[in-house]
């Protein structure tokens, strides 16, 4: 008899549960009903208002930050001093880091000069050998086909647009 009306119990407990959460949604539901053209006009005020005072508020934001931290110094001129010095050691990591990167540039580049510089020469000291000079030899490498696309088939049927005439419309009599 007690596990019947434990079951029973637990039945009665689930369906007042469901009932009371469809209960709330339902009354959900209906207040949307109610106040549907409310939220819309909320929704459109707010994606109105928020681009135009977003800007504001970031100024706003920033000048309490600015405040803040004059007010940190203010109280604590240690903490500037501090920070000065940090932003300094930076400054001084980034230029030394600047200066050895423009350092390894400079010798790639001199590196590739003296690489072509030597190319030239054992180009010249071949085509002195071989009786060419250092500029045809240049031509011929650097020298492409006569390819222009834009100049047509070459076979002489080239676009002409037709002439311009005041009476383009026809209706010239």
């Amino acid at each position: 008899m007690d596990m019947e009306e434990e079951i029973i119990y637990a039945d009665e407990e689930e369906i007042s549960y469901f009932q009371s959460i469809t209960g709330y949604l339902w009354s959900f539901l209906e207040f949307v009903q109610n106040n549907g053209w409310y939220f819309l006009a909320f929704i459109i005020l707010l994606a109105y208002l928020v681009p135009k005072l977003w800007p504001h508020y970031l100024k706003w934001s920033e000048q309490r930050a600015v405040a803040a931290y004059d007010a940190d110094i203010k109280k604590n001129p240690d903490l500037f001093k501090q920070k000065q010095e940090e932003l300094q050691r930076a400054r001084v990591k980034f230029q030394e880091e600047y200066e050895k990167k423009a350092k390894i540039a400079l010798e790639k580049q001199k590196e590739k000069e003296k690489k072509l510089l030597e190319e030239k020469q054992a180009l010249l000291n071949n085509g002195m050998a071989a009786g060419q000079s250092m500029n045809s030899s240049e031509k011929s490498k650097n020298s492409k086909p006569d390819y222009k696309p834009l100049m047509g088939s070459g076979s002489g049927s080239n676009y002409r647009p037709p002439r311009r005439s005041a009476c383009s419309g026809g209706g010239c009599g």
